[in-house]
């Protein structure tokens, strides 16, 4: 399908054009291998994954001029097809103009599934510890599956234990011998001013390279029994921010990954709108995420989520 699209760029266009169309549709393969594990584009884009492609081109620093002119050969290419121009969109509008005027209101960058297993396969490289690459392989997965804020994982200081999430808020629900769920209850988290207990359900994702629920086994079997923050060192020192940004930030540099754009609070950005592809509604979404506002309809990465 992407050589028929590059012989519809080779028709009806002057040579210049064409190179800069060519140009665009070459960075839209490599955007595609990087977040969808597939070099093959299926026409016509979504607007999530068109939105996530303007925040990708500007991430690598490309002018407004040129992102327009990137989805200049998007939109030919869909019309030329018989597809809705989806470059025409209102959302899409509303993000150029902010381009334009340098206040993009989110850029940086979902953790995607797909990414979440490279930066997990990236520990074998990157931490020569057995047991600090079970910890963040642990670490990253429930941040992701469990709609995690860094903070509410990770301590500000060796000395705030006392804020994150502890040992004994973790429960393993088992079936046949198995454990099948995890289920948490977290109080500490923003907005929470009561400390009306929160419970989170992560389920097994057997059928995928890595499931959060055998993660935290293995990783609890190395931790010990002992009571105190769930993520810690072999001593019960809290895993701090700093450390865990750290060890996100050599991951990224291992994948070749954008630090300036992936940080800590993609994960949040990666598990809202893996949700909102699988439907869930906005309220469901709110309430799987812990916000007490649309607030996350900010990071416009799935159609699904509705920008006002």
């Amino acid at each position: 399908m992407v050589t028929h699209q590059r012989d519809l760029l080779d028709s009806a266009l002057a040579p210049g054009t064409k190179k800069s169309y060519q140009r665009a549709w070459r960075t839209l393969q490599q955007f595609y291998e990087l977040f969808y594990e597939s070099s093959t584009p299926q026409l016509p884009l979504s607007s999530s994954h068109l939105a996530l492609f303007i925040a990708y081109l500007s991430a690598k620093k490309l002018a407004p001029s040129t992102i327009t002119s990137y989805l200049s050969a998007i939109g030919y290419v869909h019309k030329i097809k018989g597809y809705t121009d989806p470059t025409k969109s209102f959302l899409i509008h509303k993000l150029l103009t902010a381009l334009s005027r340098r206040r993009l209101a989110d850029l940086r960058l979902p953790i995607t599934r797909p990414v979440l297993h490279e930066l997990i396969r990236s520990l074998r490289h990157t931490n020569s510890s057995a047991y600090q690459r079970c910890l963040y392989s642990a670490m990253f997965l429930l941040a992701f599956y469990g709609f995690f804020r860094i903070g509410e994982l990770a301590a500000k200081g060796a000395d705030c234990a006392a804020s994150v999430l502890r040992l004994q808020d973790l429960k393993f629900l088992m079936q046949h011998g198995q454990p099948q769920m995890i289920k948490i209850i977290i109080t500490t988290f923003k907005h929470n001013t009561d400390r009306k207990p929160f419970e989170i359900l992560i389920e097994r994702e057997d059928t995928l390279p890595y499931c959060p629920v055998q993660a935290l086994v293995e990783y609890c079997k190395l931790r010990g029994a002992l009571p105190g923050p769930l993520f810690c060192q072999p001593n019960l020192a809290p895993i701090t921010v700093y450390q865990f940004n750290t060890e996100l930030s050599r991951c990224l540099q291992f994948c070749g990954l954008d630090t300036r754009r992936y940080k800590g609070h993609s994960f949040r950005i990666g598990a809202a709108s893996l949700a909102a592809d699988k439907g869930f509604s906005d309220a469901q979404i709110r309430t799987l995420g812990r916000w007490k506002s649309d607030a996350f309809k900010l990071y416009i990465r799935s159609e699904r989520l509705q920008v006002n």
